[in-house]
């Protein structure tokens, strides 16, 4: 018999893992959970809640009842929506409203100027308890991770210590009636990762590098002398998640593994891998770093099922990523980790940059052509700007360095979503040279425009060059899409 009844939503994020690993913790303490997965993520065109989608949730709301509702508040990005949401239930309802996520964990006071509860950092063991305090109406002010207000003061309480065993936690439940999915003005209700062709799930917790645009660095600061941020899984228990997502979502066809940076660990990897194509055998991707690239590692898990790596490289120029990104990789490191990834074959090899951004220079933006052409082919660029997220040392660093206005960085951290992506935009260098530079590092990863690439960037001044640059960019842009259409179906007959 249920205890108590919760209502939990993540916003813009189908499969929002945050949401399920507390689904589990609360079910396991004999809770009612419902989940509600509200707006889909779109990059092209954002777009705000609407009144309908408001009036579909209210009635969920009025459905199921809730003790208490809890809003995944892991981005700023969307926090216009977390405000129309928030607002609705303020108006509507007399129910507890708990806010948790990276931004609150960052941000708890402001957070509290909406919610009545705030929960920090990991907060499975802090939810079953405060849940157990609201359904018995008991004292909740003990909870560790818990913010609250006292007599118009926000109460932030100390954090527990790490969970060192991340098997404790368990892993999230695969479909079930209980979740709903409001987008588009309609509601569809039941899983919706259960149709979907891929699986996303993680084998640790915690990043061991420190970038200053990432807030893992400010979680990680968070629990300081709380025990090691770096965690992983049992290989076992990360089988037995896969295991179920295999038998759940009959479509699977790909596996997406969403840890900072995936283990390095030899024993690890050898059971992973062993374990992972036998019991598994389907084709799966992860994220890299330089500095965590081990031919042996790598070839292991290629013959496992690896098929695609994401790297962050993120500059050319030594200078940025060192002193205002705060990454410690060398150019050898770098072009050493691309003859790896080729030498083992991975079959697909995305590098990431962010370019354009106020600390850009024409300068750093021909070292990152250069060094482009020194990565080990083939490989695909993923090319975008830099976000200023609330809390990340680059905010700080921009301020100081007097390369973004304070008063306009803050109305954009705080903005819409659509004043958001428009400044993000706005934001990018307007240097003709710089576009120059742009062109030719986007000309690099096909093997058709490489050659050409090298020969007009041994002129840059000459427009003629310039401008056969800026030709080939928007020829070759649609041959992006070919090759991404054209591996995604390769991909999908493979798994078949």
């Amino acid at each position: 018999m249920s205890k108590g009844s919760i209502l939990l939503i993540g916003f813009h994020n189908q499969k929002a893992l945050g949401v399920r690993y507390l689904e589990k913790a609360l079910k396991s303490s004999d809770f009612a959970v419902n989940i509600v997965f509200f707006k889909a993520f779109n990059s092209v065109n954002p777009n705000p809640a609407t009144a309908k989608e408001l009036e579909l949730l209210k009635n969920i709301i009025a459905d199921t009842k809730p003790d208490m509702i809890g809003l995944s508040v892991m981005s700023s990005l969307y926090i216009e929506t977390v405000y129309s949401v928030n607002n609705m239930l303020k108006e509507n309802f007399n129910i507890p409203i708990l806010w948790g996520g990276v931004f609150v964990t960052l941000f708890p006071d402001k957070c509290l100027e909406h919610a009545d509860f705030v929960i920090r950092g990991e907060g499975e063991k802090s939810i079953v308890e405060l849940m157990n305090s609201i359904v018995r109406k008991a004292d909740f002010q003990h909870i560790k991770n818990l913010g609250f207000k006292k007599a118009g003061e926000a109460i932030v309480n100390d954090m527990y210590p790490l969970m060192e065993d991340l098997d404790e936690y368990g892993y999230p439940k695969i479909g079930g009636d209980n979740k709903y999915f409001i987008n588009n003005n309609t509601v569809t209700k039941g899983d919706p990762q259960i149709n979907s062709l891929s699986y996303e799930l993680t084998a640790s917790r915690g990043c061991p590098f420190v970038c200053s645009y990432c807030s893992a660095v400010n979680l990680r600061r968070s629990y300081s002398g709380k025990g090691n941020f770096i965690r992983f899984r049992s290989v076992a228990r990360v089988m037995d998640e896969l295991h179920e997502a295999k038998a759940k979502i009959k479509r699977l066809k790909v596996i997406h593994f969403w840890d900072e940076i995936f283990s390095d660990d030899q024993s690890w990897i050898d059971e992973f891998t062993y374990r992972y194509k036998k019991e598994i055998n389907l084709p799966f991707e992860i994220w890299g770093h330089p500095l965590k690239t081990d031919k042996a590692l790598i070839e292991k898990l290629v013959k496992a099922g690896l098929y695609k790596v994401v790297m962050g490289i993120q500059s050319g120029s030594p200078y940025i990523r060192k002193e205002i990104f705060h990454r410690p990789e060398k150019q050898e490191d770098i072009i050493k980790a691309s003859e790896v990834l080729r030498d083992c074959k991975v079959p697909q090899v995305i590098y990431d940059f962010m370019l354009q951004h106020p600390f850009e220079t024409d300068e750093s933006m021909r070292e990152t052509y250069e060094l482009c052409t020194r990565l080990a082919p083939p490989f695909e660029l993923q090319l975008h700007g830099l976000n200023f997220l609330p809390g990340t040392d680059i905010v700080d660093l921009a301020i100081k360095q007097n390369v973004v206005d304070k008063e306009e960085l803050e109305k954009i951290m705080n903005g819409t979503m659509q004043e958001q992506y428009d400044a993000y935009w706005k934001l990018r260098s307007k240097s003709e040279l710089s576009g120059f530079w742009y062109s030719l590092i986007y000309l690099t990863q096909f093997s058709t425009t490489r050659s050409i690439a090298t020969k007009l960037a041994a002129d840059p001044t000459s427009e003629k060059n310039k401008n056969k640059a800026k030709k080939l960019y928007k020829m070759s842009q649609p041959l992006s899409k070919i090759r991404y259409y054209y591996k995604k179906g390769r991909l999908v007959l493979k798994s078949i």
